[in-house]
């Protein structure tokens, strides 16, 4: 696992990991404002911070931006997938949606998957490793300055790329928590959905997360036989014991659940 970066850190932790650094508490709020809301990409462009401190923080706390190499656009250019390279050389993608009245980004939590879903090509691919907070936070915010070139603003952050995020959970809920701090980027909790291929323990932790964040749930087939074919975690995680993890979470919550079906002509349809 990469060391932490500076966007790993909930604000919180970045203050105490600048008082440590000698710094001034203060700094903390100059950094956050200038990642979050001035989409800086180095500390060279916080300008806020003294000169010293910019060449400086590199070392000391980098910054964790992955690089892009290459994109996919759609034929109605509405839909754009980025391939992104992390500091150990793996790579992600992240997708960019345009909608009528909204403009979503598709992030991902892992390198590969481990679940093994037959639908799904990351599925197949194998699983490599957990991303960080950060390099979840990183996605989000390289949609959000490609937005911000063309005067738009995103509005909607979907886990749904890459991985299960409840398999990654605490870097799930820590990016979450980082993007919806209303001193940085400010993205509200109900524009936040978490996609789940069905993890009974991560939708009863999400219930008591106390979040307004939605969820949604990969269920593809309505009987424990098919699901299995398609989805080989049904075999651990079953529908009656999710069926029930639902209700539960309706109860707590009050909010409602998406479910989601990949129609296949012949096998589910």
């Amino acid at each position: 696992m990469p060391e932490p970066t500076l966007l790993d850190l909930p604000f919180d932790a970045l203050r105490d990991r600048i008082v440590e650094l000698g710094e001034p508490a203060y700094r903390a709020e100059q950094i956050w404002q200038g990642v979050y809301r001035d989409l800086a990409t180095s500390y060279d462009e916080i300008t806020t911070l003294p000169s010293g401190l910019r060449r400086g923080l590199e070392d000391r706390l980098p910054f964790g931006l992955p690089l892009p190499e290459g994109a996919q656009e759609s034929a109605d250019r509405r839909t754009r997938k980025t391939l992104l390279r992390l500091a150990d050389g793996e790579r992600i993608e992240t997708v960019s949606m345009d909608y009528d009245e909204r403009r979503t980004v598709c992030v991902s939590t892992q390198v590969g998957c481990a679940m093994g879903c037959r639908i799904c090509a990351t599925g197949q691919s194998g699983f490599t490793r957990d991303l960080t907070a950060g390099e979840i936070v990183a996605q989000v915010l390289h949609v959000a300055r490609d937005l911000g070139q063309v005067g738009e603003r995103l509005t909607n952050v979907v886990y749904m790329g890459m991985g299960e995020p409840f398999a990654n959970y605490d870097a799930t809920l820590t990016s979450i928590r980082i993007l919806n701090d209303p001193r940085g980027f400010g993205l509200g909790a109900r524009s936040f959905t978490v996609s789940t291929v069905g993890i009974v323990l991560g939708i009863e932790r999400f219930a008591g997360e106390g979040l307004q964040a939605n969820l949604a749930v990969s269920l593809h087939a309505a009987n424990d036989a098919l699901r299995e074919r398609l989805l080989p975690i049904n075999r651990t995680h079953p529908i009656g014991p999710l069926i029930r993890a639902f209700r539960q979470y309706v109860e707590r919550t009050n909010r409602r659940i998406t479910f989601e079906v990949a129609l296949i002509d012949g096998i589910n349809d």
